[in-house]
């Protein structure tokens, strides 16, 4: 062999054992001791991350974002399940400043959705919240969506449904099965 080639020779194997390292399953990772480690779904390789900031950007300039205290990239599956979360909603739409806390989600960023499995309560800058049960955010439909039961409040009212469709875009909310309870000091449109 010539030893101009030897350097190559050693490269090469070392790329090969690196495939083959990749290709073997393994499920040991790196994690700071007591933090909570959330598993992905479709196995492959993980990059564990700790405090996370990921953002989707739109083309007319408006993006979403997920904050967490930590979080795993699961490559293959192209997911980010993440806890201690919160999510900014439709930053540069007229409903900027929407914010969403969770304890845990999981974000598809080919479906374009946050699976928030464990509920979360919404928060907007005028003064609307909501306590919801388990949830999807729909980033592309820009819906979040509550199978289960769910209460929201603003000034001066609070409703109590179920199947809750929130449209943040185009300001909608659709519940079944409310209850209502109105604050006769704070109702809209009364003064007093």
């Amino acid at each position: 062999m010539n030893l101009r080639l030897l350097p190559w020779a050693a490269m090469a194997l070392l790329v090969l054992v690196l495939a083959v390292r990749s290709a073997l399953p393994t499920n040991v990772g790196a994690v700071p001791g007591g933090a909570p480690v959330p598993e992905t779904d479709g196995g492959g390789p993980e990059i564990r991350l700790g405090p996370v900031d990921v953002r989707e950007l739109h083309d007319d300039g408006s993006w979403n974002r997920l904050d967490a205290d930590g979080a795993v990239y699961g490559y293959v599956s192209r997911t980010v399940s993440a806890w201690g979360v919160t999510v900014s909603l439709g930053e540069g739409e007229p409903f900027a400043e929407t914010t969403v806390h969770a304890p845990r989600a999981a974000w598809d960023l080919d479906g374009k959705t946050i699976g928030l499995s464990e509920g979360c309560r919404v928060a907007r800058k005028d003064g609307w919240t909501g306590e919801l049960s388990t949830a999807t955010l729909d980033l592309a439909g820009s819906v979040l969506r509550v199978p289960g039961p769910a209460r929201i409040e603003g000034p001066g009212v609070s409703v109590q449904g179920m199947n809750l469709a929130w449209e943040w875009v185009k300001g909608k909310i659709t519940l079944e099965s409310t209850t209502s309870r109105l604050s006769p000091a704070k109702a809209p449109g009364r003064k007093g």
